[in-house]
């Protein structure tokens, strides 16, 4: 039970696309800490990963994968979805941006300048700012920036509104959401504010595309739409209904097996050993069955 003032945490974290080993530390640490757990994943090793460390239509389940992490969240409880894959671009999150309204370009700061016209219907993300036409390791801000300036003003018009972004990298530093004028990129004081982290975020516009210089950056820009119409809220009622289907198979596996294959996934000595000799060290490791064994030697040929 819970009572009124606690409440539910949400946060959603990627497990990469290699076994295991794309698993960060940070994304650990929420497996070990959270109340609750859900995970979609594309192997079993990862699955299995995942649960040591724990303490319909394709539509339909996202939409009942969704409601169930929800769930948890009202109750009160510290959730976690981890999803193979990685995850979306950092600021999409922090800026409440919705790469899925009007679609998402991104361009290399110095590429950009080749005649590479902005697609103002579109969200544009800009790497390194602060490094335009920089082509050795030396970034002190040169006298470049302005060039990228001047081509953001060609496409857009000088009173357009950008976003600085610098996404926090230390545990105890902070996120950098700063609006500016295109024409602002030009004061000694704004561009000094760009360094070899920065990225600059140009905004697809409100409403309907006209001129250029009638665009400007009012606010998040998401695509608003009813989280439960009808069809949701029927697909929802059938989550405690729901059954596995026939022929669904739970994860089972041996702690050995388990281990060996955790241990190939984020040792690379191991898995060089292995790849050199795979019968030697299957033999080797202790408590694996003959059928397991059987299976590691084969996979290897």
């Amino acid at each position: 039970m819970t009572t009124d003032t606690e409440r539910g945490t949400l946060t959603i974290a990627g497990s990469g696309i290699a076994s295991v080993a794309h698993i960060t530390l940070e994304t650990l640490s929420y497996i070990k800490e959270s109340d609750k757990l859900f995970y979609l994943v594309c192997d079993p090793v990862t699955e299995a990963f995942i649960q040591d460390n724990t303490t319909g239509g394709r539509y339909d389940s996202y939409i009942q994968m969704c409601e169930v992490m929800l769930k948890a969240v009202r109750a009160g409880h510290r959730v976690l979805g981890v999803f193979y894959g990685h995850p979306g671009v950092f600021m999409f999150a922090d800026l409440e941006l919705d790469p899925c309204y009007s679609g998402c370009n991104t361009y290399e700061a110095t590429e950009l300048l080749r005649d590479r016209p902005l697609d103002p219907s579109t969200h544009n993300i800009i790497w390194q700012v602060g490094s335009v036409g920089v082509i050795d390791m030396e970034f002190e801000m040169g006298t470049s920036f302005h060039l990228l300036v001047d081509h953001l003003e060609k496409d857009c018009g000088p009173d357009y509104k950008v976003v600085h972004y610098i996404g926090a990298v230390l545990p105890q530093s902070t996120t950098t959401m700063d609006t500016f004028t295109i024409s602002d990129l030009r004061k000694e004081d704004v561009a000094k504010q760009f360094g070899t982290i920065s990225t600059l975020y140009i905004p697809s516009p409100i409403g309907s595309i006209g001129r250029q210089t009638t665009m400007k950056w009012a606010e998040p820009n998401l695509n608003i739409v009813s989280a439960y119409s009808p069809h949701e809220r029927d697909v929802i009622s059938q989550i405690d209904t729901h059954v596995a289907p026939e022929g669904h198979k739970k994860l089972h596996t041996s702690a050995a097996m388990k281990k060996f294959m955790t241990d190939l996934a984020l040792k690379p000595k191991f898995l060089e050993e292995y790849k050199l000799d795979p019968v030697a060290v299957v033999e080797s490791a202790e408590g694996l069955s003959n059928v397991e064994k059987f299976g590691l030697k084969g996979w290897s040929c």
